[in-house]
């Protein structure tokens, strides 16, 4: 380990005697000169009386790990004896700031012949490529050999491996090296893609961040091996060592998570949990130093850190399985390989030669090896979560799970369709043009039905549905529901009709939302599996146990229900037979629905069938009334009589086009900012005044949720009033509401959008 000069013998220069093949071991031929001040010059450093400063290597590679200070370089080279006069001198790392070299000559002393080093543009390269190849110019005569100065600053790990190579002869050992390292960035690509697959398909965290890891430090590997400054960065730009630093905490940050997810440590171990947290706040903190303070020597200090983060890896591995959890055998195994060879590269970037074997080399094969061995593991992993998930019975969970999310990602592309379409219905239209309007809405409301169903189910199964009592006309409610559903009858020339008992209310007190979904549900059913004769709905009210009841049924002449599928029939995913499903279609979603929403209203659904026959749904809610001195009046929502400044804050380019177009026939003029940010500063601009903000939840940058934040808390430390704020989000669940009204906003809005809501929601805050 060479981290001090004193360290370094004093003694006679060396002088490489070249004959006419490649000379690799230039490092213990070098000697070198500490210039603490950079205050030197290669005019007096040749001078006789400097000949005792110089001390020698006696290493086959110069390596002083991190140094504070620039050194000079001399190396001594005799070519007399070869028939090769012109050789390329090859420094075989990308990672040196500065690199020049001077030849001394006899009569006029040192002569600059060599600029290059990262912190200067790549292209005053003399030749294309990751390393400093230096052309050299021998003429010398025996036993007066030629001597050349090489001044090297870094602030990086001070790692000089030199071969010499008779001119134009490295390209061929150095394209091997290329083609190894891009194997290797190959392998970690197919490993990379290969578990971004598993993480599509199982949702689990852990594949995720094992993707991260290894994709940061794949690209951490690019830039140690200077393919993203031959490849990558601008040309005419001198490279900045703030993607090694990112790179490497990146890397290491994705490891730890990884760790903690793949192991499960928050619940199995969460000492260590709390560990790792702290841990993951350092490198952020690195992070954050490199990034405002770039003069800092922070590569010196997170090689260090690399190097017991991957200590602390190994160990909490060891630890776990110790535990008994049965997948930290492979993981551990992964991780002591991958920290042997990455503890070499930290090593040998400190300043410790151990083997004649590169060090970036050594970390790719740990990385390699760890990447088959976390692949067993991972594949072990999946393996057990599903005998885990068939113990336990997680399937429809799991299905539930993914339906919300797909439901999600659904809204967004939905409200831009059916916005678009809505816009379009304002227009002069004919009657060709029309219908096919009124089909586009017919499906995409259909798709929004089907959305709805997969959230309300994912609520139920999480506890969240909630029922809010109101006043509703339960009869124009059921006439309407039976209108939505007539046209579909009218295909099938169904007798389709509306029943209401006498005896019916008008004004019941329930949920009308609710209501509507248990009656479009069952109507719905019993179209779709109904090719001839008729569809009843029939309202009654009913006595039991001496409370009214509210009785809803829904007879039809279908195809009926064998005896053996009735008891399954509400089960989430169940509808009838296979074969039938792929007939009629549908998700098995209604009926379980439906009667998780009778449930919270207090009821009870029951259902009689016969196979070809028909069926028979009959749904009894408790049934309660008040006498109104007056009926509500109708709320018949029309357009505000005045015209609104507002301010849209949506990242989706289709979105702002509709949500513009929606607000611009409303009468009102829209600003459009594509994410949270430009909506905060243009609060914050004096010359801008808005009287309502529509604030998408979910933008890239600053989300919805920040820009409302810091909108509030400039509003209030400068005693402005609080303009509206509306969320748009394409999640329709309680707790997103929840959080929308904590931050600040004053409303909530589902996507898809269409025209009434808009006017519903400006109403409500301006009227």
């Amino acid at each position: 380990m060479m981290t001090e000069v004193s360290a370094l013998e004093n003694v006679a220069p060396k002088v490489i005697v070249l004959d006419n093949d490649p000379f690799s071991d230039v490092g213990e031929y070098l000697e070198i000169l500490p210039d603490p001040n950079s205050e030197y010059s290669p005019f007096e450093i040749v001078l006789p009386e400097w000949a005792n400063r110089w001390s020698s290597v006696d290493e086959p590679t110069l390596n002083l790990g991190y140094v504070n200070s620039p050194y000079w370089l001399r190396l001594n080279i005799d070519a007399s004896a070869s028939i090769y006069k012109q050789w390329d001198m090859i420094v075989s790392t990308a990672m040196l700031d500065y690199i020049d070299l001077y030849q001394v000559f006899p009569d006029t002393g040192p002569r600059l012949v060599y600029r290059s080093g990262t912190r200067r543009a790549f292209s005053n390269r003399e030749e294309d490529h990751r390393y400093f190849i230096v052309p050299l110019e021998i003429y010398n005569q025996p036993s007066e050999p030629t001597s050349f100065l090489i001044r090297i600053e870094t602030e990086g790990s001070f790692y000089v491996p030199v071969q010499l190579y008779p001119a134009n002869d490295f390209w061929a050992p150095l394209q091997k090296a290329d083609v190894v390292n891009w194997m290797f960035y190959g392998v970690i690509l197919a490993m990379a893609l290969y578990n971004l697959f598993l993480f599509a398909t199982v949702r689990d965290v852990s594949y995720l961040y094992y993707v991260l890891f290894i994709t940061t430090f794949a690209c951490l590997h690019l830039s140690l091996d200077g393919y993203i400054f031959q490849h990558v960065w601008p040309e005419s730009m001198a490279y900045s060592p703030i993607p090694d630093t990112l790179l490497s905490a990146g890397s290491l940050i994705f490891g730890l998570l990884f760790i903690t997810y793949f192991l499960n440590l928050k619940s199995e171990l969460p000492l260590l949990n709390r560990i790792i947290q702290v841990m993951i706040g350092i490198m952020l903190a690195v992070i954050a130093l490199a990034l405002y303070y770039p003069g800092l020597p922070i590569d010196s200090w997170t090689v260090p850190l690399m190097g017991t983060l991957l200590l602390m890896a190994v160990l909490i591995g060891v630890y776990a399985a110790f535990k008994g959890l049965v997948t930290a055998r492979y993981f551990t195994l992964a991780w002591v390989v991958f920290a042997v060879g990455n503890l070499y590269l930290v090593l040998v970037l400190t300043g410790t030669n151990l083997l004649p074997v590169p060090p970036l080399m050594v970390s790719k094969a740990a990385a390699f090896a760890e990447a088959m061995l976390l692949s067993f593991a991972l594949a072990h992993r999946i393996r057990v979560l599903r005998e885990e998930r068939q113990k336990q019975q997680l399937k429809a969970e799991a299905q539930s799970y993914f339906l919300a999310q797909i439901s999600h990602e659904i809204r967004t592309p939905l409200n831009g369709v059916l916005g678009t379409v809505d816009l379009l219905d304002q227009t002069q239209l004919d009657e060709e043009q029309k219908k096919y309007i009124e089909t586009i809405q017919s499906s995409g409301k259909s798709l929004l039905n089907l959305v709805n169903d997969v959230l309300d189910y994912s609520r139920i199964e999480a506890g969240k549905m909630t029922v809010v009592e109101e006043q509703i006309h339960i009869q124009d409610l059921f006439r309407h529901q039976v209108e939505l559903f007539r046209a579909q009858a009218n295909q099938k020339s169904l007798n389709f009709k509306l029943t209401i008992d006498p005896n019916v209310p008008e004004w019941i007190l329930s949920d009308a939302q609710r209501i509507r979904q248990i009656a479009t549900n069952l109507i719905s059913n019993a179209i779709k599996f109904t090719d001839q004769g008729q569809v009843v709905v029939s309202l009654s009210s009913t006595r039991r146990n001496g409370h009214p009841y509210l009785s809803i049924q829904v007879r039809d002449t279908g195809i009926g229900i064998a005896s053996h599928e009735i008891a399954h029939l509400f089960d989430a995913y169940q509808q009838v037979d296979v074969g039938k499903r792929r007939v009629y279609g549908g998700t098995g979603l209604g009926l379980a629905i439906s009667q998780q929403l009778v449930d919270l209203l207090g009821g009870t659904i029951t259902v009689q069938s016969q196979q070809n026959q028909g069926s028979e749904f009959t749904v009894q809610l408790p049934l309660k009334t008040r006498t109104l001195s007056a009926p509500p009046t109708a709320n018949v929502e029309t357009a505000l009589s005045r015209s609104l400044s507002i301010l849209v804050a949506e990242d989706n380019v289709v979105n702002q086009k509709v949500i513009e177009g929606l607000l611009v026939k409303l009468g009102h003029s829209v600003t459009v900012v594509p994410e949270g940010g430009q909506s905060v500063s243009e609060r914050m601009n004096p010359e801008a005044s808005y009287d309502l903000i529509l604030m998408d939840c979910e933008m890239p940058k600053m989300d919805g949720y920040e820009a409302t934040k810091l909108i509030r808390q400039y509003e209030k430390a400068n005693a402005l009033p609080q303009i509206p704020i509306v969320a748009l989000t394409a999640h329709a669940l309680d707790d997103v509401r929840r959080r929308c009204l904590k931050c600040g906003m004053n409303d909530f809005l589902t996507k898809p959008i269409n025209t009434q809501q808009l006017i519903r929601t400006m109403n409500h805050l301006f009227v």
